[in-house]
């Protein structure tokens, strides 16, 4: 209701605008009521005018100009200044009809132009050229007696409900020039016809008006002819949107750059170094992306600065550009910021893949050095227990097992010199695979087998299955400190299609929740259960295996290793 209010109030108030305007008409200029009347006019058109905000504080220099230049109007006051106001007047409500998409609001300036023409060609024009005789005073008494009338339907018009007041604050400038300057056409056009012709002013403006009628239809058919072809609107479209600007050769050359360049600084200074060729009136300027800054070309003239995500551009020109210049230059700018948005976000993408590649080897080397580890105190848990004597058994073990580690542990070192980068896979054969398995397990609770068919049978990826049968393992062997009776299996199975392997062991059951996510997620818990799975599942499918929980209950928890098919 506020906004209907508030819109209510400057209609009533442009109203009396006009009201003031036509009884200056009707005093006439030159008389001292019609000049107080022009001032009062003035003064209406202020509260009304759509140019300066109305909460906008106006200072004493500019209150002290105003009131200036209405008493110098008012002084020089006569019908020939009346036909620019008025033109003007015209001009102003041309270019607020076309914002207006509701009818009523539509239809009031509509009326209110109408009004404001009318007045111009039929009353104001001939009394200024009263010399010439062009008054006709049945034409003037109807503009001055009856045009009124159009108030009163101004008044009656209803109120569109909804619309905000800051709407009415807007004027269409091209709109209102091509109004003020038809009206300028048809005023000079009738005085013209009067005057080359010898015929009546009434005659020459229908003339006018005919002609200019005639000519408007056939603009609007060239502008848009409706027959299949394209009309002077799509050329002048072409034109406003192209300004010696070809997008499309532009977005190529940008395309060619990022095909060949990869550091986004580098391509950005390669784009911007072309900018004074490919932009017109742009002779230089600088640039500042993420982690670099930089000048081209000239940097002598006006300058333009531009911000659009992580790109900050200033450009120099020859002069100052035009707003339509500007925004060309826009649209460039956001082109090339996006361009360069997408090369610092590869080049962040790069960085990130080569951190998560270094966290990913970090987390899964270290179930391996945990492993190692544990090998490791086995070995001394043994020579704890040999004393100062080593027996042949013992030096056997030390004599298998060492090399062993050694091994794995530089392959570990070589894994984290180029994270992400997997070492080649060796193969070994079965048995002497499961009997290193055997010799680091040489514990009454595991017992290790293999069975199908053996004999050529070889472990293609031996890391990879030692890494993920430890893994296994280890879990065992943690939850043997709640449960010292626990027994394991490792059963290895070589057939036609390959060879594959299971890791069981007689403990309780993996929880429903955490056996849904145990290979797809990392899953803290106190013992680290799920992390080492989670990365075991990541090493087996580089490797073209699948790590499952194949049987999960009570008495029967088995893992299988096996080739995807």
């Amino acid at each position: 209701m506020v906004d209907v209010t508030s819109h209510l109030h400057r209609r009533w108030i442009f109203l009396a605008f006009l009201v003031a305007l036509h009884l200056v008409f009707l005093q006439g200029p030159e008389t001292a009521l019609g000049r107080l009347l022009f001032l009062s006019h003035i003064g209406i058109g202020l509260l009304w005018q759509p140019f300066v905000q109305s909460r906008r504080r106006v200072g004493f220099g500019g209150t002290a100009l105003v009131i200036c230049a209405a008493a110098l109007f008012a002084y020089f006051l006569n019908w020939g200044f009346l036909i620019v106001w008025t033109m003007l007047l015209s001009g102003v409500v041309g270019g607020k009809v076309f914002l207006f998409p509701g009818r009523s609001e539509r239809l009031f300036h509509l009326l209110a132009l109408g009004y404001l023409t009318t007045a111009v060609l039929a009353l104001l024009l001939p009394l200024s050229l009263a010399a010439m005789e062009l008054s006709d005073p049945v034409l003037a008494g109807l503009v001055l007696y009856l045009s009124p009338a159009v108030f009163i339907v101004m008044a009656l018009l209803p109120a569109e409900r909804g619309k905000r007041e800051e709407r009415t604050e807007i004027v269409d400038y091209v709109y209102g020039v091509l109004v003020f300057l038809m009206v300028a056409v048809i005023v000079l056009g009738s005085l013209s016809f009067s005057l080359l012709f010898k015929v009546g002013y009434f005659e020459s403006l229908l003339m006018t008006l005919g002609l200019v009628a005639g000519i408007l239809l056939l603009l609007g058919l060239i502008w848009n002819p409706r027959a299949g072809f394209a009309g002077l609107g799509i050329a002048v479209a072409q034109h406003v949107m192209s300004l010696g600007l070809p997008i499309e050769d532009w977005l190529k050359s940008l395309a060619d750059l990022t095909r060949h360049e990869e550091d986004p600084d580098r391509f950005l200074a390669l784009a911007c170094a072309e900018l004074p060729e490919r932009l017109p009136g742009v002779v230089g300027g600088s640039w500042e992306g993420v982690a670099a800054h930089d000048a081209f070309g000239e940097q002598r003239g006006h300058r333009v600065r531009y911000a659009h995500g992580r790109l900050k551009l200033e450009l120099v020109t020859r002069f100052e550009p035009s707003p339509s210049l500007v925004w060309h230059y826009d649209l460039v700018v956001r082109l090339l910021a996006e361009f360069y948005l997408g090369k610092w976000r590869a080049q962040e993408l790069k960085r990130l893949s080569y951190i998560e590649a270094i966290h990913e080897t970090g987390a899964r080397l270290t179930h391996d050095v945990k492993n190692l580890l544990q090998s490791l105190d086995t070995l001394c848990k043994a020579a704890e227990e040999e004393g100062s004597t080593p027996s042949p058994h013992f030096s056997e073990l030390l004599r298998r097992q060492l090399p062993t580690i050694a091994t794995r542990l530089r392959q570990t070192l070589s894994k984290l010199a180029a994270p992400g980068r997997e070492a080649a896979a060796q193969a070994v054969p079965v048995m002497d695979w499961l009997a290193g398995i055997e010799g680091r397990y040489a514990d009454d609770w595991l017992d290790c087998m293999a069975e199908g068919e053996l004999a050529d049978a070889k472990v293609n990826n031996a890391a990879m299955f030692s890494s993920i049968a430890e893994n296994l393992l280890q879990n065992i062997a943690d939850k043997r400190r709640t449960n010292p009776g626990l027994h394991a299996e490792l059963r290895l199975h070589a057939d036609s299609d390959g060879v594959w392997l299971e890791v069981k062991d007689d403990g309780a059951a993996v929880l429903e929740a955490t056996a849904a996510d145990l290979f797809g997620h990392r899953i803290a818990s106190e013992n680290g259960l799920g992390i080492g799975l989670y990365q075991s599942a990541r090493l087996a499918e580089q490797g073209g295996y699948r790590l499952t929980l194949a049987e999960n209950r009570d008495g029967c928890v088995r893992f299988r290793l096996a080739p995807v098919r």
